[in-house]
């Protein structure tokens, strides 16, 4: 929402009410802001990145070894091997369902990363207009009339504090949309870099095994789908 916030008031005839409600119009607008910009969803990263574990899990259904290597020593006692093979070979038929999922989960986590930026300039916005209103008050300051004027300096000077750590509170908001925004890119560049280059890599290279040179295409797939599974750790990890 760019509605433009309201510029600061002149102080020219202060009266202790007035200065007591200095900048409530800016206030106001900004609690419009943020009605109209209503709730932010979590953005879907968590499904995403089951989505992709899930995709990288079914690449792995013919490379039982990469999977026993995973479990480990303790998961193989325990069969987590066998768990995990079962799983990839289900998984494996399904590998277009799986990215078409992969795929919706993205979209998802783009709109939210839209909102996000969007809720970075608001933040932003009302964080620069409040300090504008603090600005314009801290000159007025000095200049109110005599008589009651030390006692509406206190007054002035009080709600320019609340000013201020409401700014403050925007500032830190927008960090805050800012980080997720951040991690939301972040994740987006690992899908596209999966889905866009390594799954078709690794598909090309899973045909091409019949051809003479079996061994370099195979090897190479393996490598793709090491980088997969690389992938998705990486986004499991900043998830956490």
């Amino acid at each position: 929402m760019n509605t433009t916030l309201p510029a600061p008031v002149a102080l020219d005839t202060p009266q202790a009410a007035t200065l007591a409600s200095y900048g409530d119009p800016l206030l106001r607008a900004i609690a419009r802001r943020a009605d109209a910009q209503g709730a932010l969803h979590d953005g879907g990263a968590a499904g995403l990145i089951d989505a992709l574990a899930r995709l990288a899990l079914a690449l792995q259904a013919a490379d039982p070894a990469s999977l026993r290597r995973q479990a480990g020593w303790w998961g193989r006692l325990l069969g987590r091997d066998v768990e995990r093979q079962r799983d990839a070979d289900a998984l494996q038929p399904q590998l277009g369902v799986l990215l078409l999922q992969a795929e919706a989960c993205a979209a998802r986590v783009q709109a939210a990363a839209a909102q996000r930026q969007a809720a970075v300039a608001t933040s932003e916005q009302a964080a620069a207009a409040l300090q504008q209103w603090v600005d314009a008050g801290s000159q007025a300051l000095p200049g109110l009339p005599g008589g009651d004027g030390g006692a509406l300096q206190g007054v002035l000077a009080q709600r320019l504090d609340h000013l201020r750590r409401l700014a403050a509170l925007q500032r830190s908001e927008a960090a805050q949309w800012r980080l997720l925004l951040a991690q939301d890119e972040a994740l987006l560049a690992r899908f596209r870099r999966i889905a866009d280059i390594l799954l078709p890599a690794w598909k090309q290279a899973t045909l091409a095994r019949h051809v003479k040179d079996q061994a370099q295409r195979s090897q190479r797939a393996a490598q793709l789908q090491a980088e997969i599974a690389a992938e998705v750790a990486s986004a499991q990890a900043r998830l956490r």
